[in-house]
């Protein structure tokens, strides 16, 4: 259960830090790029195995990109007034960038060895990995695009219902995170790798109950829109009633 032991982890740093975010954003990116830069020197360099360790889920294996991911995603359906969406809210945004920058690392450093196996073993390729890379270059895609336009300043220079269809893109993005996953893990989780096994059933349960609260979400929303329609409708009506 790493993967929640770093969600749980994540979300006390955000909740503790998120003042500091809010007001010196450009201190959490350089955490975030120091992180990258870290582990790939400390890969390049041949950091001791004890020091990787540690940097492995925060940056190879993009399990705190992923967290923060979790965090803003499911911060949309808290309602505006609840102490989740006061705290989360207004560094949406912020946690959006820094995930986006410390998932760059995560796939710069697979995408050299999926390079590797196309340009010398393309025939050896399974149809599990010709999968999970097609999903990924499409997740690197979309990462850049949702990277780029979370930024205030592209914000501010697009149009609002066109920054939001863009920003809708999150759902597919956050959708094709669990299936990379699941499309990466399944084969070991299959032959018995407890960490694997864990670590999928675990993001099964992230992902699965975001999907719930999710379409609950939308339901309810919907629901009040349209009693909000039907009183604006009768307070009209009431008027014209009276006149005649």
């Amino acid at each position: 259960m790493e993967f929640l032991m770093v969600l749980a982890l994540t979300c006390a740093v955000v909740v503790l830090a998120n003042r500091s975010i809010h007001r010196s954003p450009w201190l959490w990116y350089g955490l975030a790029c120091a992180l990258d830069g870290l582990y790939l020197v400390g890969v390049a360099a041949n950091f001791p195995p004890t020091v990787l360790r540690v940097l492995a889920p925060v940056v190879q294996q993009g399990m705190v990109a992923t967290a923060l991911f979790v965090i803003v995603m499911y911060c949309g359906v808290f309602s505006e007034q609840s102490p989740v969406r006061r705290i989360i809210g207004p560094i949406r945004a912020e946690l959006s960038i820094m995930a986006c920058i410390l998932a760059l690392a995560h796939c710069l450093n697979y995408l050299s060895s999926y390079i590797g196996v196309l340009t010398a073993h393309i025939e050896a390729l399974t149809a599990n990995q010709g999968a999970s890379l097609v999903v990924a270059l499409v997740l690197f895609a979309l990462l850049g695009v949702l990277g780029i336009t979370s930024a205030k300043a592209v914000k501010r220079r697009m149009h609002a219902i066109t920054w939001k269809n863009v920003q809708r893109a999150s759902y597919v993005f956050f959708g094709l995170i669990f299936v990379h996953e699941v499309l990466i893990l399944y084969p070991a989780a299959l032959k018995g790798t407890g960490s694997a096994a864990s670590t999928l059933t675990a993001s099964a349960v992230v992902f699965g109950l975001y999907a719930v609260v999710r379409i609950g979400r939308f339901i309810l929303d919907r629901s009040r829109s349209a009693q909000a329609v039907a009183a604006e409708d009768l307070e009209e009506e009431v008027p014209r009633a009276c006149v005649g």
